[in-house]
């Protein structure tokens, strides 16, 4: 053979070896992983809470407590390792998925990147102030949004073993009462929000749905919400609702991967069936999350690049399924034991943000449960003239002024009962209403907000008599159906009236069949005290089911009482 012959042979055969190279090395899950940058590169990361598993050094963040400031955490050994591999360093600030969308059309360059169950309202938002270029990974991780049933409560429904169950079988049983549910707030929760969605769009006859088409699906999805009993801003602080006291409800609307978490923990080795959860994939589809990291900041392109390919190497990807009980990104990785990988049908989300916002707003105006609010503000001589103007700024963002993303969601509903009381040395009405139709404001709410504006400080701390009167309000005249909650304000510790034992003693006795949450805010001085006074306050609002806020500032308080809507 020539020297011509050789070539051509070696070089063939060059080609071919190049060539299988090149089809093994693409065949392969996220490739061999990217490149190690020259120089370090920090990635401030816009994130949800739920994504604390895989951020955060023991798994918590704290991410759904209210503070006014920014919430972030130590970071993870997952995120260490990206930080050493890639030189890229991931600073995750944990926020709503609604008010990050706010924040990011408001300031682009607050945050580098996004990272949340789903960026569909980001991009949205986004294009309809004109910008749309927003570069965003292939799936991270997955999780469809599905529904848990106590195995009891599905065995009496018919729906174990291989039983198709469709959204309209769901919203059938809700509506007649057989099934009691969870489910976040749409306002602020993609869980909650692709449920909303999901259901929607399976009513609709030609989906994608259609702002128009809302109207016209709207009895069929009143149905379902019927059966909703309880609502939170995330989707761990509802698994931890429901963990806490399963027996109260029958099921909840949450990502697949927090289920799975769900079902080991509510398990009752005492009785035989326990409290076991069964998944159920309605069988027209839903939606699905798929985590994408989003870039914002077109200048960290390299960055992101580099921090999405490592995230979506086989290796992490596998890790991520085993560490969140998702499903890897990539359909080519096979999920962590224990994780479902049955196909999941998909219903496509309304592409436009009008729909969406029409549907959250029917939602709360039309679906959800009708809200009954009981606010006690401290008017004690510690509450100055900056504080009762941020007061009253907080209660004019809740009427409608907020023209925010998530301020508007969270404005005062149609049909909410509102009752202020104020509480200083004594405990008085400021007055009650029932909210007329959004976004006008009738006579009667403006007159208590003009009152409120008019608060002045004065006296000491009584907040265990407010308390007090709140509960014996409610009890005489309660309302069938309504969620209802008490919301307190205050700046210092309890001095004066009735003991923390006394309201104590009366509220077993009288009010806690009442089932209704305190919530308290605290402010200033009370924020960071540590009087023991403030310790059995914030137990006491445990205790009913309620939490504890912080407004660290008093400019904080709209941002606070805003939150507080989303578990009303």
């Amino acid at each position: 053979m020539n020297r011509t012959g050789w070539t051509t042979v070696v070089a063939g055969s060059l080609g071919l070896v190049l060539l299988a190279w090149f089809l093994v090395a693409n065949a392969l899950p996220g490739g061999s992983g990217p490149d190690k940058l020259a120089d370090p590169v920090t990635l401030t990361v816009a994130a949800g809470s739920e994504l604390d598993d895989v951020l955060c050094a023991g798994g918590t963040s704290n991410a759904e407590e209210s503070t006014g400031t920014p919430v972030r955490c130590e970071p993870s050994a997952l995120v260490k390792r990206l930080r050493e591999e890639t030189n890229v360093a991931l600073e995750p600030e944990f926020i709503g998925t609604l008010e990050a969308a706010d924040a990011i059309v408001a300031d682009p360059g607050r945050y580098d990147a996004a990272w949340f169950a789903s960026d569909d309202y980001l991009r949205l938002a986004l294009a309809a102030k004109g910008t749309d270029d927003l570069t965003s990974s292939d799936p991270i991780m997955r999780s469809p949004v599905v529904l848990g049933v106590h195995h009891d409560v599905a065995t009496r429904l018919g729906w174990t073993g291989d039983a198709e169950v469709s959204w309209e079988e769901i919203a059938r049983r809700a509506g007649d009462g057989e099934l009691g549910f969870l489910m976040t707030s749409p306002a602020s929760s993609n869980s909650g929000l692709s449920t909303l969605a999901g259901v929607a769009t399976a009513f609709d006859a030609e989906p994608p749905l259609r702002s128009e088409d809302v109207g016209l699906v709207q009895d069929d999805v009143r149905q379902l919400f019927s059966g909703q009993l309880g609502r939170a801003a995330s989707s761990g602080w509802l698994s931890d609702t429901f963990r806490e006291n399963p027996t109260a409800y029958d099921a909840i609307f949450n990502y697949e991967s927090e289920l799975l978490a769900l079902a080991e923990q509510v398990e009752d080795p005492s009785t035989s069936s326990g409290h076991r959860l069964d998944i159920i994939y309605p069988s027209d589809g839903t939606t699905e999350a798929t985590y994408p990291l989003t870039l914002v900041d077109a200048e960290k392109q390299k960055a992101y690049e580099t921090a999405v390919a490592w995230l979506r190497t086989a290796e992490v990807q596998e890790e991520l399924s085993e560490k969140s009980g998702r499903r890897p990104g990539l359909t080519s990785v096979t999920p962590s034991p224990g994780v479902p990988d049955n196909d999941v049908k998909t219903l496509p989300l309304p592409d436009d943000l009008g729909t969406i916002d029409e549907l959250i707003f029917t939602y709360f105006d039309e679906f959800a449960p009708k809200t009954r609010t009981t606010y006690l503000l401290d008017t004690s001589a510690s509450m100055d003239e900056i504080k009762m103007n941020q007061l009253r700024r907080a209660f004019e963002g809740l009427a409608g002024d907020d023209t925010s993303i998530s301020g508007q969601f969270k404005r005062f509903r149609k049909g909410e009962r509102l009752s202020v009381y104020t509480y200083a040395d004594e405990t008085e009405s400021l007055g009650s209403l029932v909210v007329k139709n959004q976004p006008e404001r009738d006579e009667a709410l403006n007159g208590l907000i003009d009152r409120v504006g008019e608060l002045t400080g004065h006296g000491g701390t009584a907040y265990y008599d407010a308390i007090d009167a709140a509960y014996a309000d409610i009890a005489a005249s309660p309302e069938e159906g309504s969620t209802t909650s008490i919301v307190l304000m205050t700046d210092g510790e309890q001095n004066g009236g009735q003991s923390f034992a006394q309201l104590s003693k009366k509220y077993e006795a009288a009010y806690r069949d009442l089932g209704v949450p305190l919530y308290v805010v605290l402010v200033g001085d009370a924020a960071i005290s540590a009087d023991a006074s403030i310790e059995q306050l914030v137990g006491f609002a445990e205790h009913t089911g309620g939490r504890e806020v912080v407004a660290k500032d008093a400019a904080d308080l709209r941002k606070i009482f805003q939150e507080i809507r989303d578990y009303q």
